[in-house]
């Protein structure tokens, strides 16, 4: 009969779990450093935030079937339409107040304007973004052909609304937070260039909008209790936006400073669909979409009545991109996914590109 030598054996495990515990760094290592470095155009790659896609969480299907019947949910083709509004309330706090969430300083890695994601491996992911802003002296549009075919086709997409839209559309701002494809970010109050207004006007813009949001999503707190339904789906959705798109795609370093602050990231983009230009098509759109978009690209649109050849543009590239194995995730999720691409300066597609709105645009 052959024994083993106990103590030989207790060695080389030993060894075996060292050598796996190196082989171990060694990969993370590898993962990590090559995301550290600058890149000649002044972006920088930073590693990902090290969340697993899982605990993203944006509505609660039950939530949506519950507070509103299939009908209510379907939109109508007049809720596209943007009226002139005079200047009023705008000005002065939702409910007169800030917002109660506490905030979370930002992590290093998603400070900065994020223009894109490099996911591991190439994967196959980008995000369909679409702005509600409205300005001060407007009652902003909704566009309802873009939601529908969302919902119906199972498109996750993330909405940056504007504070006074959300204020303007409080049932359609409830419902896109209840519904668990979609996330809402923050677009500021009212669509201000952050290039011309002081820090105090940045903070109203970026601070009453965070507080509009928590007064709707209590308000749908509120009809979850009275309709009986578990409180715990509540958890599912964000107490606060979690991302943050600047007007007019401009910023400086003191706007990115307040955003790092307040935990918010500043998401920009890399594919344009140029769909606020009047007459813009929807073949138009598809062509810039599919040549521009890569793994981890995302995809700036409008869903406020400004977004020309938008909704007829929809079920000729989302199909398209599909095919070719994307798929469609939240921003949030998107940034699990890889380092996010950022740098310290906004524009469109060019540094300085956006520079015209400094003369179009005034502080609001």
């Amino acid at each position: 009969m052959r024994f083993r030598n106990r103590d030989t054996e207790g060695n080389g495990i030993k060894v075996l779990a060292l050598r796996l515990g190196i082989l171990q760094v060694v990969c993370s290592l590898l993962l990590v450093f090559p995301f550290l470095l600058k890149a000649e155009d002044g972006i920088i790659l930073y590693p990902a935030n090290g969340s697993s896609v899982e605990n993203h969480s944006f509505g609660s299907q039950q939530i949506l079937s519950n507070c509103w019947t299939p009908r209510e949910l379907r939109g109508k083709p007049e809720e596209k339409a943007i009226r002139i509004a005079p200047l009023s309330s705008h000005q002065d706090p939702p409910q007169g107040r800030f917002p109660n969430h506490s905030f979370t300083p930002l992590k290093p890695e998603l400070q900065n304007s994020i223009r894109r994601v490099q996911p591991m491996g190439d994967k196959k992911v980008v995000a369909l973004t679409f702005d509600l802003c409205e300005t001060g002296n407007e009652i902003a549009g909704y566009d309802a052909a873009i939601v529908d075919y969302l919902r119906d086709n199972k498109v996750k997409a993330t909405f940056f609304a504007g504070g006074k839209w959300m204020h303007s559309h409080p049932d359609r701002t409830m419902q896109l937070i209840a519904d668990p494809l979609f996330e809402v970010g923050n677009h500021s109050w009212t669509h201000a260039n952050f290039r011309l207004i002081d820090a105090g006007k940045m903070e109203e813009q970026i601070l009453w909008t965070q507080a509009q949001y928590e007064i709707l999503r209590e308000e749908l707190q509120s009809r979850v209790l009275a309709k009986g339904l578990d409180p715990i789906e509540m958890n599912k959705i964000p107490k606060t936006p979690l991302v943050f798109r600047f007007p007019y795609g401009t910023c400086n370093s003191q706007s990115l400073n307040l955003l790092k602050s307040y935990g918010l990231a500043a998401i920009q983009w890399d594919v344009v669909t140029g769909d606020p230009a009047k007459g813009r098509t929807a073949p138009a759109i598809v062509r810039a979409i599919l040549q521009q978009a890569k793994p981890g690209s995302i995809i700036i649109c409008h869903a406020n009545g400004r977004g020309h050849g938008t909704a007829e543009s929809l079920p000729l590239f989302i199909p398209k991109l599909r095919a070719l194995g994307y798929e469609f995730v939240t921003v949030s999720e998107l940034l699990t996914y890889g380092p996010a691409v950022a740098g310290s300066d906004c524009y469109e597609l060019r540094p300085r590109d956006n520079l015209r709105y400094d003369k179009l645009s005034r502080p609001k």
